[in-house]
């Protein structure tokens, strides 16, 4: 008599391969961070992700599973930060209200707070999702696989994109872009793939898709027995990066890497050198020494021609050259010749607002009801953004564009720390693998190092708490590190 299959177990692993579908969709979906369509946001809302609609129904999945199991897969012990930080905000949030902030446009201090709110909730949404879909090797390759799924599709309309700025105009193009996200084609010739703008393409490619080829590389630790798809998925990450042309970006991706080669890798970075100083060591034959010399030579120039091109390339464009090119002295009148101007103007508007409620802050989401009068006085001339801003025709909620200032003013100095000891927790996290001799460790903190310092960078530019860019790379460290614990 044949023996009935246990239908618990069956629904189970059913359900499993729903919840792995529905990872991949959401891993898939990345790129896309303003999608128009998406459901109960407001109609000016930027943060869109796409990846939202699949994670919604992976969350109910997931406490399924916690109530199948009787265990807490989505707490962590390394939600405490978090969890202090949200119930300061809380506080912060309830003091905003008694500051009683006229309304601005049509939004009032409530509906401003309650999206940021939820904004925050999304945030942690896809931090909860990424932790227990990443406990082993098999699900981090899995992970990845997805990932560079969602990458062929961002290089291809990226590609789209590049040819209609350089080579061929599309008239359809424009309309379709602004037909599916919240923007159309960035200007100054720059490519912004699935995203709202070149800087949120360029920190996708920081956060998500470049720190684990680069790891690769540098850890031998490949995915597959064949090494090629690394190096191309590598080309991809650097053609995406250069063409959105954003500063922001581009600086950040140089200090990502030094500073990752610098805190993990110190030892391979002195062999290197050691390496290139062989051939002046050695007591080889004289025609050995100058093969090993003209070997170092070609090495060398090829590096050389490679950041030539892409200085030629950044140089043709008027928007990123501009760094070089003013020739003011002043770092005010700098700033705003190099068209950064709104963007300090808004941090150090965020600051003033932080320095009259440096304790409690104005709360979540309410710093831009406060942010005009703290404006500062040069920034009212000769940016035409702050223009349109203060223009009377403006009906778009301003914010501070830089995270960290941003939780200062809205959440209060112990606000900030908190929000700011759950990073310096992840930063732990990796310093406790990174010298680990298990090539699998090694390569997950090294990409996960990287990814680290990419998103604590790009904060200085940024400021959503929504960006699945933000919380995926962190799930993951913190998924395949507690399996270890």
């Amino acid at each position: 008599m044949e023996r009935k299959p246990d239908m618990k177990l069956v629904t189970r692993e059913r359900l499993r391969l729903i919840e792995r579908f529905l990872w991949a969709a959401v891993l898939v979906a990345l790129p896309v961070t303003s999608f128009r369509y998406l459901p109960f946001l407001g109609a000016n809302t930027q943060v869109r992700p796409l990846s939202f609609i699949p994670a919604v129904p992976l969350l109910f999945l997931l406490i399924l599973r916690c109530l199948q199991e009787r265990r807490l897969i989505l707490w962590n012990a390394n939600f405490l930060p978090l969890g202090i930080f949200i119930i300061i905000t809380v506080i912060s949030s309830v003091v905003g209200l008694f500051y009683a902030p006229a309304d601005l446009y049509s939004y009032a201090y409530s509906s401003r707070v309650l999206r940021a709110w939820l904004s925050f909730g999304v945030g942690l949404l896809f931090l909860g999702i990424s932790i227990p879909m990443n406990r082993e090797e098999q699900d981090l390759r899995f992970t990845l696989k997805w990932v560079y799924v969602g990458l062929i599709a961002e290089v291809a309309w990226s590609l789209v994109q590049f040819f209609e700025i350089n080579i061929y105009h599309f008239s359809w193009l424009e309309e379709i872009q602004r037909t599916l996200f919240m923007a159309g084609l960035p200007p100054n010739n720059r490519i912004s793939g699935f995203a709202l703008e070149p800087s949120w393409l360029a920190a996708q490619v920081l956060t998500i898709y470049l720190a684990w080829p680069l790891a690769a590389v540098i850890k031998n630790k490949y995915w597959s027995k064949r090494h090629w798809p690394v190096f191309l998925i590598f080309a991809a990450c650097v053609f995406l990066l250069i063409f959105t042309f954003s500063r922001s970006g581009i600086l950040a991706v140089v200090a990502a890497i030094v500073l990752t080669l610098l805190i993990s890798d110190w030892e391979r970075i002195k062999l290197a050198w050691g390496w290139f100083l062989l051939p002046f060591q050695s007591d080889r034959s004289l025609v050995t020494r100058i093969i090993e010399v003209g070997l170092r030579a070609i090495v060398i120039l090829a590096l050389l021609a490679g950041l030539a091109g892409g200085v030629f390339i950044l140089s043709q464009n008027q928007y990123f050259s501009q760094i070089w090119k003013s020739n003011q002295t002043n770092f005010v009148n700098y700033v705003v010749d190099i068209y950064a101007g709104p963007r300090l103007a808004y941090s150090w508007a965020g600051w003033s607002i932080f320095t009259e409620h440096p304790w409690t802050g104005v709360g979540l989401g309410a710093a831009g009801f406060y942010l005009f009068d703290a404006l500062p006085d040069w920034s009212h001339f000769n940016i035409s953004e702050i223009a349109q801003l203060l223009s009377p025709e403006n009906n778009i909620f301003p914010n501070v564009k830089n995270l960290y200032i941003r939780l200062l003013a809205e959440t209060g100095i112990v606000g900030f720390w908190s929000f700011i000891s759950f990073y310096l927790l992840m930063l732990g996290r990796i310093l406790k693998i990174i010298r680990s001799k298990n090539k699998e460790s090694a390569f997950l903190a090294m990409a996960s190092l990287f990814a680290w310092i990419s998103i604590v960078i790009l904060g200085f530019t940024q400021d959503s708490l929504a960006m699945p860019t933000v919380w995926v790379p962190l799930g993951i460290l913190i998924g395949m590190t507690t399996s270890k614990d």
